[in-house]
C-alpha cells in the first residue's frame, strides 16, 4: 500500500475527488447478491455465492448478469474476461434478447430491495457530509435548490443525474457573504474541494441508496451508468465532471476499487487511489500497475 505520508501529498495538490460507488462509498453486495440469485431462479440457472457475484460486478449491471448467467457453463476466474463470456453465452444459446429479459427480473428485483442490506464503508458519510456541509446559510443554499430540480429531470440534464455548477461563479458569490459552495470545502490554502461521483450503477438505484443516508445532496455532480455519457472505463464521464466543476485534470483524483475505476482515470490522464478492500480483487488490479493504494477510505479520509 502506498505510505500514508504519499497519500496525504497527493491529496493536498487535489480540488475535485471523484468517488465510484459500488465497493468505494457503500458495500452493496448484500442487496445485489439476492437480486442476482433470485434472477437466476427464474431462469433456472444455478445461484452464485456472495464472493463469485463480487468477481461479477463491474462495467455495469448488464455485465454482471452476463457473468452470472456465464458461470453456470463457466470457471468463475473466467468471467472477467469479455470474450470468453461472449463465447459461452453464445454457445449456449443466451441471445442478447434473453441476458435483458434475465436483466429486467434482476433490476426489477433489486430496485425493491436495493437498500435493505447495504452500508456505507467506514468513514464514508461523515466525510462526504463533512466537503458537503461547510455552510448552508446564504447563496449557497440555492446550490441544493438546483440540484433538487435538476434530479428531477435528470434525463434532460446531458447525462448529468445531480446540478452541476459553476465553479468560478459560485465560489465568487459565496465567498462575498464569508461562505464557501455548499458542495465544496476551503482549505488553508484557500483550495475548494469538491466531492463528485461517477458510478456505472443505474440512477435509480443509485439515488435510492444516497437517499437512505442523506448524501443525495452531498456532490457538486454525479453521474450514473445510464445517465454519463459512456460507462467507465470510458474517460467520458470523468471528462463531463471536470467540464462541469470547471476543475483542471492535474487537481482531481479518482478513488475506486475496481478496474473500470483505473482505467477510466488512466484513460482521462488524472490520478487514482485503489482500494484493495472493496469489490476488486488483487489479481485483477495489481496487473494494471495502480499508483497509489490504499486499503479503503477509512486509511486516508483525515487528510481530505
Amino acid at each position: 500500500m502506498t505510505p500514508r505520508d504519499e497519500l496525504k501529498a497527493l491529496l493536498a495538490q487535489k480540488e475535485l475527488l471523484i468517488f465510484d460507488l459500488d465497493g468505494t462509498l457503500f458495500n452493496t453486495l448484500g442487496d445485489l447478491a439476492p437480486a442476482v440469485n433470485y434472477a437466476m431462479t427464474q431462469f433456472g440457472l444455478k445461484t452464485h455465492s456472495n464472493d463469485d457475484v463480487r468477481t461479477f460486478i463491474g462495467n455495469g449491471s448488464m455485465n454482471l448478469i452476463r457473468r452470472a448467467v456465464a458461470a453456470n457453463f463457466i470457471d468463475v476466474k473466467l468471467v472477467r474476461n469479455f470474450d470468453k463470456v461472449a463465447a459461452v453465452l453464445e454457445r449456449e444459446g443466451y441471445s442478447e434478447e434473453s441476458i435483458k429479459e434475465i436483466h429486467k427480473v434482476y433490476s426489477e428485483f433489486y430496485w425493491e430491495h436495493c437498500t435493505e442490506n447495504t452500508e456505507p464503508y467506514e468513514d464514508v458519510v461523515e466525510l462526504l457530509q463533512r466537503i458537503a456541509t461547510v455552510n448552508r446559510s446564504g447563496n449557497c443554499a440555492r446550490n441544493d435548490k438546483n440540484r433538487t430540480e435538476r434530479n428531477e429531470n435528470h434525463a434532460g440534464n446531458n447525462g448529468s443525474c445531480a446540478a452541476s455548477f459553476n465553479r468560478n461563479e459560485d465560489y465568487a458569490e459565496c465567498d462575498k457573504n464569508g461562505a464557501q459552495p455548499v458542495n465544496c470545502v476551503a482549505t488553508k490554502s484557500a483550495k475548494v474541494r469538491c466531492a463528485a461521483m461517477l458510478t456505472n450503477k443505474p440512477i435509480a438505484p443509485a439515488q435510492k441508496i444516497l437517499e437512505k443516508f442523506g448524501l443525495e445532496n452531498s456532490f457538486a455532480t454525479y453521474l450514473c451508468g445510464d445517465t454519463t455519457p459512456e460507462r467507465k472505463p470510458s474517460p467520458a464521464g470523468i471528462f463531463e465532471i471536470l467540464r462541469q466543476t470547471g476543475i483542471a485534470p492535474e487537481k482531481a483524483v479518482m478513488i475506486g476499487d475496481d478496474t473500470p475505476d483505473i482505467l477510466a482515470a488512466k484513460n482521462a490522464g488524472i490520478d487514482c487511489i485503489t482500494l484493495f478492500e472493496g469489490f476488486g480483487k488483487a489479481e485483477n488490479l495489481l496487473p494494471l500497475e495502480p499508483r497509489y493504494t490504499a486499503g479503503h477510505i477509512k486509511d486516508f479520509a483525515e487528510f481530505i
